[in-house]
């Protein structure tokens, strides 16, 4: 019994640096970059809070709808490819 203190404090640190790793691979693999500490954020620094929400915004928007002389581009090809046919 005198072991399980010791033992406990010291399996916590990789076991919450697991942690950490586990929750940065699931935000970078979903997409989500909302930081833990954004009720903070918001509060300490409202500007740059509305400032990151604008850019969530703009970048959860669809592209725009090509103009009529714009190159034909498909979906699932590179940009390097110009739409012709093979």
């Amino acid at each position: 019994m005198e072991l399980l203190g010791p033992l406990a404090a010291f399996l916590s640190v990789p076991l919450g640096l697991a942690g950490f790793v586990l929750y940065a691979v699931r935000a970078r693999r979903r997409g989500g970059g909302g930081s833990m500490l954004s009720p903070i954020e918001e509060i300490w620094d409202p500007i740059s809070h509305r400032t990151n929400i604008e850019i969530q915004v703009e970048g959860e928007r669809s592209p725009e709808t090509p103009s009529p002389g714009d190159p034909l581009r498909l979906r699932g090809r590179s940009s390097g490819d110009r739409g012709v046919p093979r």
